[in-house]
């Protein structure tokens, strides 16, 4: 099969297909784990959200573990599960991070052609739902002006004391059970950055390219999606 020339019901096919057997499935399977050893119940759904990007772009990733591309293109991908992620407090919190070891690699985040937020969460009826925006790193500017000031500020400053390893810009992503559709950076404290809300549909920079809810118990349906 071959990823480039799948046609659009095809791609949508393969991506509830990849749903149901690598997210669904494996949380019903993983629950009989859970109460038998108490352990977290949580699915890393990093490298599914690499998956469900190359099926809903077409673009391949780069055959890689850890380092590497995420796709073909240099694109980057990043992911964000709500699902069965609360702490000890009852809070849940997943974020966008963008973690960089050195200064080349954090300038990169703004150079990519393209950086794809999936967020993995559940709806109002407290059902299943994955989405994922398309953000041009460039275009959005909202986003540009953000991380450079976030560079300048806090990221460089860091990266230049020889004894930290590594520093992480953080989006929260939009509100579990909401119909949000921005992410949030700062948190409005004396040594932190003031709350802004970075839109991620209907402003130029980015949209939305993948829509997928339960609509009822174990019945998957994409409500948008994309065309190549």
């Amino acid at each position: 099969m071959n990823l480039k020339l799948l046609d659009k019901k095809q791609r949508a096919d393969l991506i509830i297909k990849l749903i149901q057997e690598q997210v669904l499935d494996q949380r019903d399977k993983l629950r009989y784990w859970r109460d038998l050893t108490k352990q977290a119940a949580q699915i890393d759904t990093g490298y599914i959200a690499q998956h469900l990007v190359s099926l809903v772009t077409s673009k391949y990733g780069s055959s890689m573990r850890g380092k590497g591309d995420d796709l073909e293109d240099s694109s980057e991908v990043k992911s964000a599960n709500f699902l069965d992620s609360l702490d000890k407090r009852g809070a849940v919190a997943p974020r966008w991070n963008f973690s960089s070891n050195d200064i080349l690699t954090m300038k990169s985040y703004l150079a990519v052609p393209a950086i794809y937020l999936v967020s993995i969460d559940l709806n109002s009826k407290k059902l299943f739902r994955a989405r994922v925006w398309l953000v041009d790193p460039r275009k959005h500017i909202v986003f540009y002006r953000r991380y450079k000031e976030w560079m300048k500020t806090l990221g460089l400053p860091k990266l230049k004391d020889p004894n930290r390893p590594g520093v992480n810009f953080q989006l929260f992503p939009p509100r579990l059970k909401s119909n949000d559709n921005f992410a949030r950076h700062g948190n409005g404290r004396r040594n932190g950055f003031k709350p802004i809300k970075i839109r991620l549909e209907n402003t130029p920079g980015s949209k939305i390219i993948l829509s997928v809810e339960e609509t009822s118990p174990k019945k998957i349906e994409i409500l948008h999606l994309d065309s190549n």
